[in-house]
């Protein structure tokens, strides 16, 4: 739908157009059963829309959290956000939280009835995200990747995502284990003035931290490629500061690579510690570079993460899984798996 002006808008701009946007697909949803908007700019939209649908909304990140982690002179940037999620929260018919973790902080921080509150996941599609069938070296030959260990993140250029603490665990991990031999991958691309302004900022950590050699930065890798770059690496890294739920793990552990995951939000919720991945405290570095060499150092750990990540994800993150929870959730199985009225 053309909307807006020509180029890219941060999201942090969206707000003014998202009227125009309403008013351009209000033709499109008129005739649907079910509305199900995402983030606070979706629900913005939906609350414009919604008549005699049902409404469910998920939200994806709570903005009075995000809000508490500011400092104070940049608080007020949450306050349109904030006004907006309250009135989707007490306007929808149901919300949709990614983890019960997250419904217990929407029903105290909103006050929202828990009885309106259904938990249902994020997931991903495992036919796309699947292990690699060409063995590691050729596949990183592929990729223009170096023929050590690859310790691969990827995400967006923001504070919260912890790329800083990722680096400085880089650091540590070289200086603790100088047996080892990783390289250290990062896919984020720069589209915004604040993301330069991170960009510059991982720059500064990655020269304190030696990294140099070590460091390998791609811009935002085109999706076709993504399942590839996961599958030639041998540790995937989540060290957000807070992170909601964490697709980016799925899709690793999807890939058949182990994970090291923050263990602040939702990671914590799917990843059994010890088991099918490791949770660490990203602000202890030191913790993080002893995870990463806890699983470069042992070959059956490697395994034991591949086999039970993979068969995880296919049993209770799999797109087929998710998709028959959302349509139990509108009331449409067992008519039609819903037929053409739920967008």
């Amino acid at each position: 739908m053309p909307c807006g002006p020509q180029g890219f808008v941060p999201k942090e701009q969206i707000l003014p157009h998202l009227d125009e946007f309403a008013a351009r697909i209000a033709e499109e949803v008129a005739d649907a059963a079910v509305l199900h908007s995402h983030y606070w700019d979706g629900g913005y939209v939906a609350h414009k829309l919604h008549a005699q649908q049902r409404w469910f909304h998920t939200t994806h990140s709570i903005g009075k959290l995000k809000q508490l982690a500011l400092p104070d002179d940049a608080k007020y940037a949450y306050e349109d956000r904030i006004r907006i999620e309250t009135d989707v929260y007490r306007g929808c018919d149901r919300v949709v939280a990614l983890t019960d973790l997250e419904k217990s902080q929407i029903a105290d921080l909103y006050e929202v009835p828990d009885e309106r509150i259904v938990i249902i996941s994020p997931g991903v599609d495992p036919t796309i995200f699947q292990p690699s069938t060409r063995e590691h070296s050729v596949l990183r030959d592929e990729l223009g990747l170096p023929s050590g260990s690859i310790v691969f993140t990827l995400g967006r250029l923001d504070e919260r995502k912890g790329f800083d603490l990722y680096l400085r665990a880089a650091g540590e991990l070289l200086r603790q284990r100088e047996d080892l031999d990783p390289y250290f991958v990062i896919s984020a691309g720069v589209q915004s003035d604040s993301e330069r302004e991170e960009q510059k900022k991982m720059q500064r950590i990655a020269s304190e931290e030696d990294l140099a050699d070590r460091l390998i930065w791609l811009d935002i890798l085109p999706p076709d490629d993504v399942p590839s770059f996961y599958a030639a690496s041998d540790v995937f890294v989540l060290p957000s500061r807070y992170e909601p739920f964490g697709i980016v793990m799925l899709e690793a552990m999807a890939c058949g690579v182990p994970v090291v995951a923050t263990h602040h939000g939702g990671p914590s919720k799917v990843i059994k510690d010890g088991e099918d991945g490791l949770l660490v405290d990203p602000e202890d570095t030191s913790a993080v570079a002893r995870a990463i060499a806890r699983i470069l150092d042992s070959d059956t750990l490697r395994s034991q993460f591949y086999t039970r990540g993979r068969a995880k994800v296919e049993s209770t993150y799999g797109w087929s899984v998710i998709a028959q929870k959302h349509l139990g959730a509108y009331g449409l199985l067992g008519h039609g798996q819903g037929g053409d009225h739920a967008r």
